[in-house]
């Protein structure tokens, strides 16, 4: 990768990771008691470290490579504003380049059970190939670890839910891709 396209990666990966803490402190501020009886009489009334967990699998479509047709498989655990997740992502065209990877992440998202965004970072496995439509057969590359990432919106009931996520690997031109997908959401969001 070259310096510029470093520096970007940099500042996206920033902004994804730090903006939905922000967000989530900004929310946590906002419902503080402002009185120190209060605060007593309130400590219990509210877990500040909830746990959620559930898992996701969605189709969408791609911006690179080009025309591209996308699935997505996600698990997720969320304590307070920390969430790690796996991913299984693939992205391919019918007939030229395709890409697959199993991912681990790690980010943050808000508060709120009803509806919440994530942003998330991490590495992958990526396997990548090219097909053609002739003589030429198809061409597997190697398999390689990149920087993955994730951002996603929910919006749900206590167990059930959709979701829209951007996600790919940033990487080499032969490796990388973004994609977009809806997904259907499975799990424990928290108390309605």
């Amino acid at each position: 990768m070259t310096l510029s396209v470093r520096r970007h990666a940099a500042a996206c990966t920033a902004l994804v990771v730090l903006a939905p803490i922000q967000l989530w402190a900004q929310a946590s501020a906002f419902g503080a008691p402002t009185d120190s009886a209060a605060a007593v009489q309130n400590r219990g009334a509210t877990n500040p470290w909830p746990q959620h967990g559930w898992i996701s699998a969605g189709a969408g479509i791609g911006s690179y490579p080009y025309g591209s047709l996308d699935g997505v498989a996600t698990g997720w655990y969320s304590v307070g504003p920390f969430a790690t997740g796996v991913r299984l992502g693939t992205t391919g065209q019918w007939i030229g380049e395709q890409r697959s990877d199993q991912a681990f992440l790690v980010g943050a998202r808000t508060r709120g059970s009803r509806t919440f965004v994530l942003g998330a970072i991490g590495t992958a496995k990526v396997a990548s190939s090219r097909s053609c439509d002739g003589p030429c057969g198809e061409l597997t590359r190697g398999s390689s670890t990149e920087m993955a990432y994730a951002f996603e919106a929910h919006a749900n009931v206590p167990a059930i839910g959709v979701g829209a996520t951007m996600f790919g690997v940033l990487g080499p031109a032969s490796v990388h891709y973004n994609a977009f997908a809806l997904t259907l959401d499975l799990g424990w969001f928290g108390p309605w």
